[in-house]
């Protein structure tokens, strides 16, 4: 474990420089698997690497519901299918990943969003989840809220929120994982 240290400037004394030491053992980065979950995972990724962290990529499916069994036939292995076809998704995120952040794994998990990360957040004992918010449209946001709300709300951590459109505080180049 290796504790980085940050320079804050002392607001009381502009001229003093005060070190605030912070431990990021372990970095959780919930995706779903769009560009905008991807760029949070992108500064997941900057992040673990500054303080040599642990960092685990969070899938969280929904489970299919009944119009799904009957646009099946009633072929409960659909339920397998999309079991399959998520986790296929996060192994070939993550391959891309791996190649040059080794210590990453993965987490796949059904259910609902928010309260899946939150519950991940609590059994991995996290320090920090870096998470992304869709910009919807209003009236969406007001009747369904967000999932990084819902997790703003009952995580058991600090939280960096990131958005689509925002200033940036990775270089443009160090997208690597958004294509």
């Amino acid at each position: 474990m290796q504790t980085r240290m940050i320079e804050i400037p002392d607001r009381q004394n502009d001229e003093k420089q005060v070190r605030h030491p912070i431990v990021l053992k372990r970095i959780l980065a919930p995706t779903d698997l769009t560009l905008d979950g991807k760029k949070a995972v992108e500064y997941a990724v900057a992040l673990s690497e500054h303080f040599d962290a642990q960092l685990t990529l969070l899938h969280v499916y929904q489970a299919p519901g009944a119009n799904d069994y009957a646009r099946m036939l009633n072929d409960y292995s659909i339920a397998d299918h999309f079991q399959k076809n998520a986790q296929n998704a996060l192994d070939s995120f993550w391959s891309k990943i791996r190649k040059e952040h080794p210590k990453t794994d993965t987490q796949l998990r059904c259910g609902v969003p928010a309260e899946e990360i939150v519950s991940v957040a609590r059994d991995l004992e996290v320090d920090l989840i870096v998470i992304s918010t869709h910009n919807y449209h209003w009236f969406t946001h007001l009747m369904d809220g967000s999932d990084a709300e819902q997790v703003l709300r009952h995580a058991p951590c600090p939280i960096l929120i990131v958005r689509e459109e925002e200033r940036d505080f990775l270089a443009t180049n160090q997208f690597r994982f958004m294509s």
